[in-house]
């Protein structure tokens, strides 16, 4: 069961893909234009703030992908977040859709913090 929010565990393993693969340019979302997409609060959010239990929105695009059996979709993380790790920071990286142009340090860190939340959200 999660600590916080909505997600199955086969739900979270499907978002937190899905934010892999935008991250590596190959699932494309829509771009958001709020505070958080500019410098330097994109990099405070990314770098610095905690982030909230339960209190935002994934884009949609982040949640439309279901889940098929654990083991796919546990295997398909794994290969991204492998293929994510391949990746250097001074690779060209696509623009994301809730925190606009960052470097690829900052992508490196907001994947990490990304899965880091969802998986703690699970007790792993």
């Amino acid at each position: 069961r999660p600590a916080w929010g909505r997600f199955a565990p086969a739900e979270m393993v499907c978002h937190v893909s899905a934010s892999l693969r935008q991250a590596l340019g190959e699932y494309e979302a829509a771009r958001g234009r709020g505070a958080l997409s500019t410098w330097p609060l994109n990099w405070l959010a990314i770098h610095v703030a905690p982030w909230p239990k339960g209190k935002t929105q994934s884009p949609p695009e982040f949640l439309a992908v279901k889940p098929t059996t654990w083991e796919e979709d546990l295997a398909r993380l794994r290969a991204l977040v492998g293929r994510f790790g391949e990746r250097k920071p001074e690779d060209a990286w696509p623009v994301s859709p809730f925190f606009g142009r960052i470097s690829g340090r900052s992508w490196g860190v907001l994947q990490y913090r990304h899965l880091d939340h969802h998986l703690t959200q699970f007790g792993a």
